[in-house]
């Protein structure tokens, strides 16, 4: 699995949610959305480059 992808995708929506409502739950579960969303794209990314 790629896990830069997602780790990168959820520090970055963490950051640049946080800095723009300064709410440290809405930039919480931000990066839980862009990790859960990192790990789908990583997982497909990983299946093309199989097939």
């Amino acid at each position: 699995m790629n896990w830069p992808l997602p780790t990168g995708l959820t520090i970055g929506t963490f950051i640049g949610t946080y800095i723009v409502t300064q709410s440290f739950v809405q930039a919480l579960f931000g990066a839980i959305g862009a990790l859960a969303a990192g790990i789908v794209i990583s997982f497909l990314m990983r299946n093309k480059k199989r097939n």
